[in-house]
């Protein structure tokens, strides 16, 4: 079965780190670690055959929002108005079963304190 995994980071925290970015300069070491393991991650989840895809997601400042409106869609900036967590970055993993999917989920957590929300991706509408 595949889940869908999405990462939730500090907000405030992601904006910052983005804002003194250096494209030249060393990582922080917490950036450093956490890039080490999706790498030793990602290996280990190919070699299984439970790797299916992932992605990091800019910065919530790209964001926007549209919703429909009397007047018809609106777009507006951001994902919500207030908020402490903000969507990082997703993952599909192949896995077989919810249990292994929670195991992976947890590993993520602990490695790099970003809340972790795992879905089932139904195999069909109404699944």
């Amino acid at each position: 079965m595949r889940y869908l995994m999405l990462a939730y980071t500090n907000a405030e925290a992601w904006e910052d780190a983005a804002a003194n970015w250096n494209p030249g300069a060393p990582m922080p070491p917490e950036v450093a670690q956490a890039c080490e393991f999706y790498e030793q991650l990602g290996k280990e989840l190919t070699a299984s055959g439970e790797f299916v895809t992932t992605e990091g997601l800019e910065v919530p400042s790209h964001t926007k929002t549209i919703r429909r409106t009397p007047n018809g869609p609106e777009v507006t900036d951001g994902p919500y108005a207030e908020v402490k967590e903000v969507l990082a970055s997703y993952a599909i993993v192949d896995c077989e079963s919810y249990d292994r999917a929670q195991q992976i989920g947890a590993r993520i957590a602990d490695a790099t304190g970003d809340t972790i929300e795992i879905r089932p991706i139904a195999a069909g509408f109404g699944s």
